[in-house]
């Protein structure tokens, strides 16, 4: 008989394999956030790039990528207390300072001109980046199709 435990190691293990395999996911999600920041850029009279080149846009949209795949989930769990009194308010000011972030990097091809054109474009890169990744489907399904809920078991309910 098959311990609970080794149940849970050999899901936990399949759940790893594929998040692995999905590096396809992580790359559209990448672009999409890159597309996000672009758009911002474009749209917002505060925000601008010093040189307009598509190799440059696409060097932008990728570390904008980057930055919001690695450090963003970072401050979203040090600032976690802050999102729940805030009820995701601090997502803004985390977007802003990944606008931040990315003007220090990158400061030779993009520019911010004040506060308040980060704090919008923190606000508007994040709506964007929420609808790219409900329209790319880059979010993960909020029912774990994995285990836990027999479907049989479910439909006499």
């Amino acid at each position: 008989m098959v311990g609970s435990g080794e149940v849970r190691a050999a899901m936990a293990r399949a759940h790893l394999r594929s998040d692995i395999l999905n590096w396809r996911l992580a790359l559209v999600h990448i672009v999409s956030s890159g597309l996000a920041v672009i758009i911002t850029v474009v749209l917002l009279p505060g925000l601008s790039f010093t040189g307009w080149q598509w190799g440059q846009l696409t060097v932008v949209a990728v570390v904008f990528g980057l930055l919001n795949a690695i450090v963003k989930p970072i401050l979203q769990f040090f600032a976690l207390r802050y999102l729940v009194a805030t009820y995701g308010l601090v997502i803004v000011l985390i977007n802003a300072f990944l606008l931040w972030l990315l003007t220090s990097i990158l400061d030779q091809w993009f520019e911010v001109r004040g506060l308040v054109p980060l704090l919008i474009g923190g606000l508007i890169v994040g709506v964007l980046g929420l609808v790219f990744d409900a329209v790319l489907g880059t979010t993960r399904p909020i029912v774990d199709t994995h285990g836990g809920f027999d479907r049989g078991a479910g439909a006499a309910l």
